[in-house]
């Protein structure tokens, strides 16, 4: 019992590179077990609500798809936002109109994907760091091993390597 205490420790909020270094080495060692945990909630999340995920992502994407259209600089689209403002104008105002219909939907994809990156994010701020998970960290930073979080990190501009 008295090991499980010291497994766990609030974030030190005074000190944020230093819960900063956490959470990126319990995201480095811990990103199977990541994974499979948003995978897993994902995957009931749309269990049982299927039809408001379907109905959530279409209105994304098609409000994605409509603004992408609206502003792209490719000549093409230009050209036709050009020859049909009207069509433009309308798509653009169907396309937000499906959106805000279908609000609750999105909201359930919205909380389909926050929900469990909010909990892995926890765990990653509340773990402490054993040795082996400073060892992958050190491995990472040296260029030995390349993961997928470790990608992902990267992307999301938090420096891995030193």
């Amino acid at each position: 019992m008295m090991m499980l205490m010291f497994m766990f420790q609030l974030p030190p909020y005074n000190d944020l590179p230093r819960w900063n270094n956490r959470i990126i080495s319990n995201l480095l060692y811990y990103q199977t077990n990541y994974f499979v945990i948003f995978a897993v909630l994902f995957i009931l999340q749309s269990f049982f609500n299927s039809q408001d995920l379907a109905l959530g992502l279409t209105a994304i994407v098609v409000v994605a798809g409509v603004v992408r259209f609206a502003i792209s600089d490719n000549p093409t689209f230009y050209q036709a936002r050009r020859d049909h403002p009207l069509i433009t104008l309308g798509a653009i105002i169907l396309s937000f109109y499906f959106f805000i219909q279908v609000l609750p939907s999105v909201l359930t994809v919205l909380f389909s994907v926050l929900f469990p990156l909010f909990l892995i994010l926890c765990h990653a701020s509340i773990r402490l760091r054993d040795f082996m998970s400073k060892v992958t960290q050190t491995a990472e930073k040296l260029g030995l091993r390349t993961t997928v979080m470790g990608r992902i990190l990267d992307a999301c501009g938090f420096t891995v390597k030193t």
